[in-house]
């Protein structure tokens, strides 16, 4: 409890330290530049269905948008990065609505419905604290009517549910949408591997180093109940990997060890 109350006091301290934000115009589509310890992105952007291109340094980073349910205030912001740090799932204070999940740089088109956002980085340093406890996090308001729309070519449609992804086969080749919903009750995340010439599935969960097995690709970072994002792809032929790594609300397993992963042929 005194932990976390620390990082409360530290992260308000560290946000009454900035200069107050320039007004901006809202933004169309916006980027989000990830380094070690700071996130840069604009303060306003335009609601509704936005492409959010995240750019970072190779360190790893998974930038998430989280939209605030509650108290938007600097001390509001303070207790959900807290809260975030320390918990397995998306704080009750905040859905994940998503973001690019692999790579140092990556799109997804998101819907930014009217409030306030916070672009957090999720992934943990050795000591177990999250990046956006050591100031990879930024506020953007999404103001005005919602404008934009999704993407509607060349969609493939995915669903996540606790604990699989639902969706038909085979995919096709070439420059694809993926409609990634989520379905469940819990988060979930989509990371795509393509696997190497010859590799199964099998081989791919048993390997202790995976690169030898596959690919990275793309991917969409946590998500929360109801949400849809969608990801722009290139697909060559081929088998890939879908899973989910996010914790287990309960057990704290991966997705992934309670089945949350399958492969796809891609024609």
């Amino acid at each position: 409890m005194r932990h976390g109350l620390l990082i409360v006091i530290a992260l308000l301290a560290f946000a009454c330290s900035q200069p107050a934000p320039v007004p901006t115009a809202p933004q169309a589509s916006f980027l989000v530049t990830v380094n070690d310890g700071n996130i840069a992105a604009p303060d306003t952007v335009a609601a509704g269905w936005q492409t959010m291109r995240v750019q970072e340094d190779g360190a790893g980073h998974i930038v998430v948008a989280f939209r605030l349910n509650g108290n938007t205030t600097t001390a509001g912001v303070a207790a959900f990065l807290a809260a975030l740090d320390t918990a397995r799932i998306t704080p009750a204070e905040a859905v994940a609505i998503g973001g690019p999940e692999i790579g140092d740089s990556g799109d997804v088109v998101v819907n930014m419905t009217p409030g306030t956002y916070v672009l957090a980085c999720v992934r943990r340093h050795d000591d177990g604290h999250r990046h956006a406890s050591r100031g990879e996090w930024h506020v953007v308001e999404a103001v005005g009517p919602a404008q934009g729309e999704p993407p509607v070519d060349s969609v493939i449609e995915v669903s996540m549910a606790d604990f699989a992804y639902v969706t038909q086969v085979p995919w096709h080749a070439g420059q694809r949408t993926i409609k990634v919903a989520n379905v469940g009750r819990e988060d979930h995340q989509l990371r795509i591997d393509r696997l190497r010439a010859g590799a199964t599935l099998q081989e791919w969960i048993a390997a202790e180093d995976r690169s030898r097995l596959s690919e990275p690709i793309a991917g969409v970072a946590r998500t929360g109940q109801g949400q849809t994002v969608y990801l722009p792809i290139d697909l060559p032929a081929g088998s890939y990997v879908l899973y989910c790594l996010v914790p287990s609300a309960s057990t704290g397993e991966p997705h992934a060890m309670l089945g949350m992963i399958r492969t796809v042929v891609v024609e």
